[in-house]
């Protein structure tokens, strides 16, 4: 008798048919999704079978390690199909494309010889592969079907991105029904446990009616305004009723479509059957706000990144993306279409067959944008999703040449709509830099405005001069130097301020362009591209009753910007600017930026291309990143907090950290780009392992209570490496 594994606590061994036939079970139910399921009963059967062997026996006895035995699987079914095969061969170390050489070793070799990375064979040799074939034909059993795979793309280049990325949904369909089927060695009712609610979409609308009729009730917008959002409502509840695909909602802010982008993607749900609704958002900042309402409405909401606080249940949904509505961020989302590793892509296989509702849909970098899109191309028309992409700057796709782009638009007369929500009057301001004391001498003047800048030492500086001109408790401060709750405490009274119309002043980050309700009489912003201008606009006049004023400038610097993408984008600004006067609510103006835009930066990161036409898993994972600069977490002593910073300071110090006091310290941690003072300053972070205590990378404690301020959060110096910008 074969086995799959060491006994379980109740010292019961698992016989190797059994798990085989769990995973198979597990691993066809999870590709019916996207009708392969025979290749999912392949997957499941053979990705183990070189467990049924002596070598492998004696490794569940402790008597050998490092062998190899995804190869024996993957040896018996490539000839009859190549892509199951690969994926079989990656379900313990990740994918390869180029396998062939090391099954023919495996094929060929003696017994005594070794693979080239070290590891044995678990199965070596043409005698001991005829006994497994007999083995699984006899013992296990083979479908009766052979697959039948979605087809390929036409295109040389497309058909290695659909390749690799039919690869990584199967890839996933494996990990996690071998994960599963393995947890259930120890606990049989594990896949109840990890198992979500199913998509109630009746429900979800029954309660949006309701929620819609009491924000109308209570709504101080104008009649107009509220007049749109009800166009934008309806508009989305019909299209829904389109056949699944790309759609694109292309609307300016404040026209209610937080609420809008549920109602087409429940009511498109119950049209088509689609399995659960995921919802995309660029910002950590926006998902605290938006999943509380979407939780008000939707009920069981999990909330799906680095941030998120979870119940045991919670976290095993998170693993899987097992729940009927998610929220999640565009880091979390898309990068999963481009990794490589079993434990990495384990939910991939969840995403399919549903409605994806991506927000702010211009965030995707520039130069990932024709491998994003392509990519969800191929999942709309290969693997059933819908994907909705809305947005106040609706990026011109359809320009590049490497995107086959035809959505369907949800509101086509958006440029009426557009001009009617036209709020704020903006001054270009382009043709000589500003000083900060400048701009704090015109703030002063004014009682109710706000600053965004590009840099958090531009932010700095600025709030340092206005707090000079005016009463410091009329002045504010927020990026993302300062934790969680501070953000919070800081907004909130921000709000009050400006509901009571008392004297405010706001000096920020790009952090409360999306998702902060806050609604200022007069704006100004750093010249920036034209979507994070938009969206700078629409913290002003929020709600039109009045006439809002922006002011576009140029900051007197020589460190302008966070990042070569963010330069060239707003240099495009300018060279708009040099042919006509900018109308933010012209929607040609923005298709125009668009255009220009991509003609000029129109391919994505060359590296990243070389590494797909190659087949080259690994090298994908390294180069695609929607966000490429990582910082360092740091836990701050803010005052307002200081009993739980106290507790974890207490607890890191005693027993080190974990991934619990990680989640409890996120209200208080900010994320640092200091590298070149966190070592000097701060106390690195250590786990205790089986071999005792050990450093955590990207993990410091601030002691110095210094370098947290209560008004602008860590702050070291003016370091020219601070180049970031929320």
């Amino acid at each position: 008798m074969f086995y799959s594994r060491s006994e379980n606590s109740n010292g019961n061994k698992e016989e190797l048919p059994l798990h085989l036939k769990k995973t198979e079970c597990l691993a066809s139910q999870f590709a019916k999704a996207f009708d392969e399921e025979i290749a999912g009963q392949w997957l499941g059967l053979f990705h183990d079978a070189g467990k049924a062997s002596e070598l492998f026996q004696d490794v569940l006895h402790h008597r050998e390690h490092n062998v190899n035995h995804a190869a024996a699987g993957a040896c018996l079914l490539y000839k009859m199909n190549s892509l199951i095969a690969r994926v079989i061969y990656a379900h313990h170390d990740g994918l390869v494309w180029d396998i062939k050489d090391d099954l023919n070793c495996s094929f060929q070799i003696s017994r005594s010889q070794d693979t080239q990375n070290g590891k044995r064979f678990a199965v070596s040799g043409q005698k001991e592969y005829m006994l497994l074939n007999q083995y699984m034909r006899n013992e296990i059993g083979i479908p009766k079907e052979y697959p039948v795979m979605i087809a390929n793309e036409s295109n040389s280049f497309y058909s290695t991105l659909f390749e690799m990325l039919h690869a990584r949904v199967l890839l996933s369909c494996l990990a996690d029904a071998d994960y599963t089927a393995s947890a259930s060695h120890e606990n049989e009712h594990v896949l109840e446990e990890v198992n979500g609610e199913s998509l109630n979409s009746d429900k979800i609308l029954e309660n949006l009616e309701n929620y819609r009729k009491n924000i109308i009730s209570e709504s101080t917008a104008s009649s107009s305004v509220n007049s749109i959002r009800e166009k934008v409502y309806s508009a989305c509840l019909q299209a829904a009723l389109q056949k699944p695909g790309i759609f694109t909602l292309t609307a300016p802010t404040g026209t209610g479509k937080t609420l809008a982008l549920m109602a087409f993607a429940a009511a498109h749900a119950k049209q088509y059957q689609k399995r659960r609704v995921i919802i995309v958002l660029p910002y950590l900042s926006i998902i605290s706000q938006n999943a509380k309402i979407y939780q008000e409405i939707c009920g069981n909401v999990l909330e799906a990144h680095s941030m998120a606080n979870y119940t045991e249940k919670t976290k095993q949904l998170s693993e899987r993306w097992n729940a009927p509505v998610i929220i999640t961020t565009s880091v979390k989302f898309f990068e999963v279409f481009f990794n490589s590793r079993p434990t990495d892509v384990r939910f991939l296989h969840n995403i399919t067959n549903s409605v994806i509702v991506f927000d702010e849909a211009q965030s995707i970098p520039h130069n990932l944008v024709g491998t994003t899109m392509e990519t969800m191309r191929m999942m709309c028309e290969k693997f059933k999703c819908t994907l909705l992409l809305s947005t106040a700057t609706q990026p011109a796709f359809d320009i590049r040449k490497d995107i086959q782009f035809h959505p369907y638009e949800i509101l086509p007369d958006s440029a009426i709509i557009y001009q009617k929500m036209k709020r704020v009057s903006v001054n270009w301001n382009l043709e000589f830099p500003l000083s900060w004391a400048a701009i704090a001498e015109q703030m002063s003047q004014q009682t109710s405005n706000c600053c965004v800048v590009n840099m958090k030492d531009h932010a700095h500086t600025l709030y340092q001069k206005l707090c000079e001109l005016s009463d410091k408790s009329e002045c504010f401060h927020i990026s993302t130097d300062m934790c969680k709750a501070h953000r919070e405490k800081i907004l909130n009274e921000i709000t009050k301020r400006l509901q009571k119309n008392l004297p405010c002043r706001l000096v920020s980050t790009s952090c409360i362009e999306a998702g902060v309700d806050l609604d200022f009489a007069n704006m100004y912003r750093a010249l920036a591209p034209l979507d994070a201008i938009i969206q700078c606009a629409g913290r002003c006049n929020r709600n039109g009753r009045n006439t809002g004023n922006m002011t576009v400038f140029i900051p007197d610097e020589k460190n302008l910007y966070p990042a070569d993408t963010y330069e060239n984008a707003a240099n495009i600004i300018k060279l708009l600017n040099s042919r006509h006067p900018i109308d933010i609510c012209d929607t040609s103006h923005i298709r125009e930026y668009y255009e220009e835009l991509y003609r000029q930066y129109g391919t994505d990161e060359p590296t990243l291309v070389k590494a797909i036409a190659e087949h080259d898993f690994q090298k994908v994972a390294q180069r695609y990143h929607f966000i490429p600069q990582s910082g360092a977490n740091v836990l701050v002593p803010y005052t307002e907090k200081t009993e739980l910073y106290e507790t974890l300071i207490q607890e890191a110090l005693e027993k080190g950290i974990s991934k619990s006091w990680m989640k409890r310290a996120a209200p208080i941690t900010v994320t640092s780009y200091y590298e070149n003072k966190l070592d000097e300053l701060c106390e690195k972070c250590f786990i205790h392992t089986k071999y005792g205590c050990e450093p955590v990378n990207g993990w410091y404690l601030l002691h110095d209570t210094r370098f947290y301020d209560e008004h602008t959060g860590l702050y070291f110096n003016n370091d020219s490496s601070l180049n970031t910008s929320i």
